[in-house]
């Protein structure tokens, strides 16, 4: 007996077939290529076994230590403006510092009588051999350091110096200095905690003395300003004599003495003048 085919079993005829390929665009025809392929399986093997291969052979550390030795170099330039800090000595500084193997990025930052120069290593280079490095180029190039420019402050950072526990102390009732002080406190009972590496402040108001002058004042007794910065530096001081003994007792001998509230720089004598002292204040 013959066999009898309905219209929808017959497979349709190839303009169809070519017309349905157009419609899946071309990721679809990579999809039905990959779904009746009999290499499909065996990609899909070789994928999973050189994702077994990367993941045993990579090497893997539960608290990984990067090293990306990185130094900031601050220099002195008293009197100079920003421009001149800038290409007198960030520039050439910056030049310098390039030529240290192992460098990856230098930057600076200048202002009026001061210069920051950054030097990033590559990340992996040893913090030590890195610093010898450094040293070694700035000393060595001595002789490029333009006149009255100090010996420049070296200071390394590494990734432990990023700060990971930021504190903000505020009040409503006392003001950024007594907060200031409050903060060295609570810096001091926080190195005290086990495995802490260091601390510091932003912010605040240091204490300090504001001695404000009349310049025409001050012409008309004859006393100029580095006589009173002079004046106040000299007495801003405590000097050790040595130590006396008596018996079992011993005694330490001090000179002088710190200046700690306004009343003390007002008393200062800063000049003479028709046999008169005259004060600070």
């Amino acid at each position: 007996m013959g066999k009898f085919f309905s219209k929808s079993d017959m497979p349709p005829p190839p303009e169809e077939r070519r017309k349905g390929a157009k419609q899946l665009g071309v990721a679809g025809s990579m999809a039905q290529m990959f779904i009746h392929s009999p290499l499909s399986p065996l990609l899909l093997f070789a994928c999973l076994g050189m994702g077994i291969l990367g993941l045993i052979f990579t090497p893997r550390q539960e608290d990984p230590q990067i090293s990306v030795p990185m130094v900031d170099v601050f220099v002195q330039y008293p009197g100079a403006s920003s421009e001149q800090v800038a290409t007198l000595v960030a520039d050439p500084l910056e030049r310098i510092m390039s030529e240290i193997a192992g460098v990856k990025h230098v930057y600076s930052a200048s202002q009026q009588g001061m210069a920051m120069v950054t030097v990033e290593f590559v990340v992996g280079q040893d913090m030590e051999a890195s610093l010898v490095k450094l040293y070694d180029k700035i000393h060595s190039n001595k002789d490029k350091i333009p006149p009255g420019v100090p010996e420049p402050l070296i200071k390394p950072k590494a990734v432990d110096d990023v700060p990971v526990v930021t504190l903000t102390l505020w009040s409503s009732d006392v003001d950024d200095a007594a907060l200031r002080a409050l903060s060295l406190d609570v810096l001091q009972q926080l190195n005290e905690v086990p495995n802490t590496s260091q601390g510091f402040i932003v912010g605040g108001r240091t204490e300090q003395i504001r001695v404000e002058v009349f310049p025409e004042r001050l012409s008309g007794y004859g006393i100029s300003l580095d006589q009173i910065a002079q004046t106040i530096k000299t007495a801003n001081s405590e000097t050790g004599l040595g130590k006396v003994e008596s018996g079992d007792q011993g005694f330490s001998v001090y000179t002088g003495s710190f200046l700690k509230t306004a009343q003390d720089v007002g008393r200062l004598i800063v000049g003479t003048r028709g046999q008169l002292p005259h004060f600070c204040a």
